[in-house]
């Protein structure tokens, strides 16, 4: 095995509290296609019990690495909250870092540079992740829905981005979550919501009718064929419901949709956060041809697009939320 292979797991770990495992073994390079498989021009995953449905092919991990560089912008930080005093080098120690759906790794990957003396997992149902991450970095295949291998209280932080897709019960997930964090562990969501949002307050429905049409096919397919309700808004009480984690903040953040804002930071962010969002819409052709509105798919996408860059205001919502381990 190659000790340099991001999908094998050093069996000589030198943090103190690791649990190394026998079952986690090294992806050969020429096993990696059987991970994927191609439906209708694109690449998906070909794990049959993943609900995850967007492809991960070429064009879908330009959206990924653009949208992690854009909601870096819009959030001010890799992050939100006590991240850095979390990770603040000390002495003796060494922190662990999971990222949950870690997709093309470009998150953890950033924040390695940031924090080399950090150990960083990032966890995903297919190996898209570079395979010659930095030493601190170990890139993992797993399904997210099934229990994580890590041992209980064993990790300092888990980051979970955009991961809503690939969960069909998201209150199990936070109960193992919990189980894997130390005591004062972080635990750091980021989710964004499933329907176009006019920042004046003003109804979508009636303002971008296109693009409410959109989600809506898309939330009642992900619901219908998938099992994927839309958790994003509901993660804060899932958390307190779950009883095992305090000082629960929750946030948003409103990203603007094309260059209708007056300010200029404002509009080349939306400029370029409309050009991710047409690239989601194409990303969703796969998920609208599952649903009754089938043969309307195409439609859809177009009249959505067009919206994106017809109607100036809209906005899209992204909810984070952290807490701390009770």
């Amino acid at each position: 095995m190659d000790a340099n292979d991001p999908y094998y797991h050093h069996s000589d770990d030198d943090d103190s509290s690791s649990d190394t495992s026998d079952d986690v073994v090294e992806v050969a390079p020429d096993e990696i296609p059987e991970y994927f498989q191609e439906r209708g021009g694109r690449l998906f995953h070909s794990h049959g019990g993943c609900p995850y449905p967007l492809p991960v092919d070429a064009e879908e991990q330009q959206r990924q690495n653009g949208l992690n560089g854009l909601l870096r912008r819009l959030i001010g930080d890799s992050s939100v909250g006590p991240v850095r005093e979390l990770l603040a080098f000390t002495p003796g120690e060494r922190r662990r870092v999971v990222d949950l759906g870690t997709g093309t790794g470009q998150w953890v990957l950033d924040m390695a540079r940031e924090f080399p003396h950090v150990r960083f997992y990032g966890v995903d149902i297919v190996p898209i992740a570079t395979r010659y991450p930095p030493p601190n970095v170990i890139f993992e295949m797993h399904d997210i829905m099934e229990p994580l291998r890590y041992g209980s209280g064993t990790v300092d932080m888990v980051h979970a981005r955009s991961i809503g897709m690939a969960i069909r019960d998201y209150r199990a997930l936070v109960q193992e979550v919990g189980r894997v964090l130390r005591r004062g562990g972080l635990f750091v969501s980021c989710e964004w919501g499933r329907h176009p949002v006019m920042n004046d307050g003003n109804d979508a429905r009636i303002r971008a009718p296109r693009a409410w049409a959109f989600f809506d096919a898309v939330r009642e397919t992900l619901r219908v064929r998938r099992g994927i309700e839309s958790v994003a808004e509901r993660i804060p009480h899932i958390l307190q419901e779950s009883r095992q984690f305090t000082g629960i903040e929750a946030r948003c953040f409103r990203a603007p949709i094309g260059d209708w804002s007056e300010d200029p930071v404002q509009k080349e962010l939306g400029r370029e956060f409309r050009e991710m969002m047409v690239l989601y819409a194409r990303s969703m052709r796969a998920v609208l041809c599952e649903g009754r509105r089938a043969v309307e798919a195409d439609a859809l996408i177009e009249g959505y697009i067009r919206d994106l860059w017809s109607v100036p205001g809209m906005v899209s919502i992204c909810y984070t939320v952290h807490a701390r381990r009770a």
